[in-house]
């Protein structure tokens, strides 16, 4: 008789497994301990995260919540162990945050966990202390109502796991990002995080409303718009920004379902869908939304950190978010009085000649021609001395389209058109991109922005990138930033909007070792011509010397064509002339 290949695993290898499931990072213990309290009733949860040498110490999270007794605490470590649920048929109509009871058992088996808890009939609390799955320590001690939980030496029995952990910055980053949603989708909750006993994050708990307005400032709140909508499936309710509020990708749209934050991309697109024509394409909204849907039309035990859900019925949720979100813009859409056609779209804030604004060659007005000037000057470097690229043709501007497009013509007979923005941006890129110092220079006023606690911590630790790519950022009070340097081709006035653009960039990319290419072609982006301004022919034929004597003059540094070229042949062939 053969002896089995295939054998049981033992139970501490079991445990690590699931603790690889649940725990993948600091963040992810947060998650848990958090929503641990908040199933307990807590109306406040305290966050407290110590680093040393480069990395995570421990995490500590204090709630208000009921609390555990002796016998609880002694179970609530073992494998599998839960109050939320009783059977499997209870799994179709989930309402708490945690169910599954891995949590606490998954954390203790990869760290060092201390459990204090005390209810409010007892004297004193309970504590217990657990390492690597093991009970170290049980007693009595003195404690107000409620637990609190400590997570020391995480993953020092799974060097593995320990070795991929990020940066401390990126650590803190997501650490905040995940306490920030869970305050987002229980506003009526007051969280805090501090960092080494600096805090980092604060909510009042008094409404969804204040509590975005402390972690993403006043000025957001402005230009929020709510939104309500019930249909026979879900209620939607929450705050979208106004469209002029936007970011280069989704990470700040906010989904609640049933109080669970979640990460839905078809409910992303679902916000995103609601704003219609009011959004690029390449653009998206910020938004706070909570659904509240029947349980049986979810379900939350798709994803071991349950932080996707499964939605029955998706097609109509869908469309009530979409729907939802669109209601609430229509303020934005001004009513034309009655029997009166709408009216015109506003003309571009520039002078503009007759009708060579759109067919011609347009002739700026003063201010916007010194300022293409100053662009045009500041990448005059790009052209002296540069090696032209092979066969290079001489251009000759006869015009511009639509005010983004130069129109000329080769000595061959070729009809070239130019995307001035996108050649432009080469141009500044390949310049930005030279192994010398970016030049800067010092604004007269500072740029001041708010952060959330997750921008700030990839702010902080992403001041390297930033000062390589010329802006010096100095803190400035709580979650907030001075920026005091830009680069030279920003010019001496820069919106605000666009540092946060920035920030934007570096959260979205969650920082790392490509965030300063990722800098370099947004502030080629920004200091660009932009689509819509008038160019003289001189400027125009400036700018696309320059172009040609770029090292790849034909896509923009985001792979756009600069130029399209029809042949004298191509020109014969559309008109049936051979």
């Amino acid at each position: 008789m053969t002896k089995s290949a295939i054998r049981p695993l033992d139970p501490a290898t079991i445990t690590k497994i699931a603790a690889g499931e649940v725990i993948e990072r600091p963040a992810s213990v947060a998650k848990e301990l958090v929503e641990n309290a908040l199933d307990a009733g807590a109306t406040r949860v305290a966050v407290a995260v110590e680093s040393h040498a480069g990395a995570i110490a421990s995490i500590r999270v204090v709630d208000d919540g009921a609390g555990m007794s002796a016998e609880d605490l002694r179970i609530a470590v073992l494998p599998h162990t839960t109050s939320k649920l009783r059977g499997a048929d209870d799994l179709a109509s989930v309402t708490t945050m945690g169910f599954r009871g891995e949590a606490l058992a998954s954390i203790a088996a990869v760290s060092r966990l201390t459990l204090v808890s005390r209810q409010a009939g007892d004297l004193l609390a309970h504590r217990i202390v657990v390492r690597g799955g093991a009970v170290e320590e049980e007693g009595e001690t003195a404690a107000p109502v409620g637990t609190r939980v400590t997570v020391e030496d995480l993953f020092h029995n799974t060097p593995a796991r320990k070795k991929f952990q990020k940066s401390l910055g990126t650590e803190l980053a997501h650490l905040a990002g995940t306490i920030e949603r869970l305050a987002l989708s229980r506003p009526g909750v007051a969280f805090s995080l501090a960092h080494n006993g600096r805090k980092r994050l604060s909510t009042p708990g008094t409404g969804l409303l204040e509590t975005i307005a402390s972690l993403h400032g006043p000025e957001l709140g402005a230009a929020l718009l709510a939104v309500g909508g019930e249909g026979p499936l879900c209620r939607v309710s929450g705050y979208v920004a106004a469209p002029s509020v936007q970011r280069p990708n989704p990470y700040q749209v906010f989904l609640a379902i049933n109080g669970r934050t979640v990460q839905s991309a078809p409910l992303a697109n679902a916000v995103k869908a609601g704003f219609g024509t009011l959004l690029p394409t390449d653009r998206h909204p910020v938004a706070v939304l909570a659904l509240e849907l029947d349980t049986a039309l979810v379900d939350v035990n798709v994803h071991p950190a349950k932080r996707q859900v499964r939605i029955s019925r998706e097609p109509e949720v869908l469309s009530a978010v979409s729907t939802a979100v669109a209601a609430a813009l229509d303020v934005l859409r001004p009513v034309p009085a009655a029997g009166r056609a709408p009216a015109s779209p506003a003309p571009p804030d520039y002078p503009v000649a007759g009708a060579t604004a759109a067919f011609g060659v347009a002739e700026p007005g003063p201010a916007y021609g010194r300022r293409t000037d100053r662009q045009l000057r500041q990448t005059a470097q790009a052209e002296l001395g540069a090696v032209p690229a092979p066969e290079t043709p001489e251009v000759e501007v006869l015009g511009q389209v639509d005010l983004t497009y130069l129109v000329g013509r080769t000595r061959s007979g070729d009809l070239v058109l130019v995307d001035q923005h996108a050649a432009h941006e080469r141009v500044l890129y390949d310049q930005l991109s030279d192994a010398g110092p970016v030049e800067v220079q010092e604004l007269l006023v500072p740029v001041v922005i708010s952060c959330t606690p997750q921008e700030a911590a990839v702010v902080d630790e992403g001041r390297g990138a930033l000062a390589a790519s010329g802006f010096t950022v100095d803190e400035f009070g709580e979650n907030r930033y001075a920026v005091r340097t830009v680069p030279v081709v920003l010019g001496h006035e820069v919106d605000p909007g666009v540092v946060r653009e920035i920030v934007a960039e570096l959260i979205g990319g969650g920082g790392g070792p490509d965030a300063r290419e990722r800098l370099t072609r947004l502030v080629a982006c920004h200091g660009a011509i932009r689509a819509g301004a008038p160019l003289t022919t001189e400027q125009g034929r400036r700018l696309i010397a320059q172009l040609f004597a770029a090292k790849t003059p034909l896509t923009c540094p985001h792979g756009r064509p600069t130029v399209v070229t029809f042949s004298r042949a191509r020109l014969e062939g559309l008109f049936s002339r051979r």
